[in-house]
């Protein structure tokens, strides 16, 4: 039988995905207001939770890799108090990092603004746009409170001439509450 523990490495995970699936971003307008992908549902970029094979992958894909977790700050006794006196726990800042990879094939095409974007200018695209996602992901509605996030921006940025693909990496860090 499942004991009573918490299970925020993997809302933090589920909710990076569904973002970036939903492409939304925030505006001047309001949360989520904005749309990276074309079609507005994910439906012009594939995201994947791993890895998938040389079979299954589709292009232009993001791809989020889990990398660490462990304790960020550890509270001094491990006890913390929070809302009114008498609510008392165990607990640590713990964190939990990602690589966030990006793919593009020699094929991928998105239509952005009545203009198809390819290769090299689609990377660039899905780079900032992702780094909007992950800069703006929330999760209000969670069990999980993220208490603060560090993206390190795209780096090991390449194309590969024998499988005609262009990638980047981004790393992204997620620091949350973990109370027992």
């Amino acid at each position: 039988m499942a004991g009573d523990g918490q299970d925020h490495i993997n809302v933090i995970e589920r909710k990076l995905i569904d973002c970036l699936r939903a492409g939304d971003y925030d505006t001047l307008t309001g949360d989520g207001t904005g749309s990276a992908w074309a079609s507005g549902n994910g439906v012009d970029v594939t995201v994947y939770g791993q890895f998938p094979t040389t079979e299954e992958i589709n292009y232009p894909c993001i791809i989020v890799e889990e990398v660490a977790n462990g304790t960020e700050e550890q509270f001094m006794g491990r006890k913390l108090t929070y809302g009114s006196s008498d609510t008392l726990a165990l607990g640590a800042l713990y964190g939990v990092g990602f690589n966030v990879h990006i793919a593009v094939d020699r094929d991928s095409t998105i239509t952005v603004d009545g203009e198809p974007y390819k290769e090299r200018r689609l990377i660039n695209y899905l780079m900032l746009n992702c780094a909007n996602i992950l800069s703006d992901c929330t999760f209000d509605a969670a069990t999980t409170e993220v208490v603060e996030r560090h993206y390190s921006g795209f780096r090991e940025m390449g194309y590969n001439p024998q499988l005609e693909v262009w990638a980047a990496i981004c790393s992204v860090v997620m620091i949350f509450k973990n109370t027992r």
